[in-house]
């Protein structure tokens, strides 16, 4: 025969208990998903911009021509605002629009939450020579991505003279990176 204790069910000290447990259980999960969730967009961004390049450099090498990336104005011109999507063409004739008005592809590569500045001393377009190495002086592009409840993750992008990318993070997320010539990077507020 059930003793009287266990007809009760629980009491209410043991419900409150069991309910503010699992509140606390589905807060970390929710800032770890939302952690998890930053992080991935963060990385799928530095791996549209490594496709944006690698699309770029195979233009030129098979075209056989000047070819430029780089953010488009309204009047078809490069700018450097990042926000806005990538344009790939040729530019055989070097300045800096789009032969006959074609656009090869276009990226849009930053996602919610991120931004994408250059350091191309306002220039804002990179360009890749017929060989396929970079052409013009270099350059580099900065991402960071706001993660709500953690750090900002943020990337340096760098073209390098053979028209490749070179990615450096920020390992301790400490919101700097610096470049082993010596300046330190940080992320705008977002």
């Amino acid at each position: 025969m059930p003793t009287r204790k266990a007809l009760m069910g629980f009491t209410l000290i043991e419900l409150l208990f069991t309910v503010v447990l699992l509140a606390l259980l589905a807060g970390m999960a929710s800032m770890s998903w939302s952690t998890l969730i930053g992080s991935s967009k963060h990385r799928q961004m530095i791996n549209d911009l490594r496709l944006v390049f690698a699309v770029a450099r195979s233009y030129a090498t098979d075209k056989r021509g000047l070819t430029t990336v780089c953010p488009l104005s309204a009047s078809q011109r490069c700018i450097d605002d990042w926000s806005l999507p990538i344009a790939v063409f040729t530019d055989k004739n070097n300045d800096k629009r789009p032969d006959n008005g074609k656009i090869l592809r276009l990226f849009k590569p930053v996602p919610e939450k991120s931004t994408l500045y250059s350091r191309t001393a306002g220039r804002g377009y990179f360009q890749l020579a017929p060989d396929g190495m970079s052409r013009g002086t270099m350059g580099s592009l900065v991402a960071c991505t706001s993660i709500p409840g953690s750090a900002t993750q943020m990337s340096y992008v760098a073209l390098n003279i053979g028209g490749r990318l070179r990615v450096l993070s920020d390992a301790n997320g400490d919101g700097e990176i610096k470049l082993p010539w010596g300046p330190v990077l940080t992320c705008p507020t977002l």
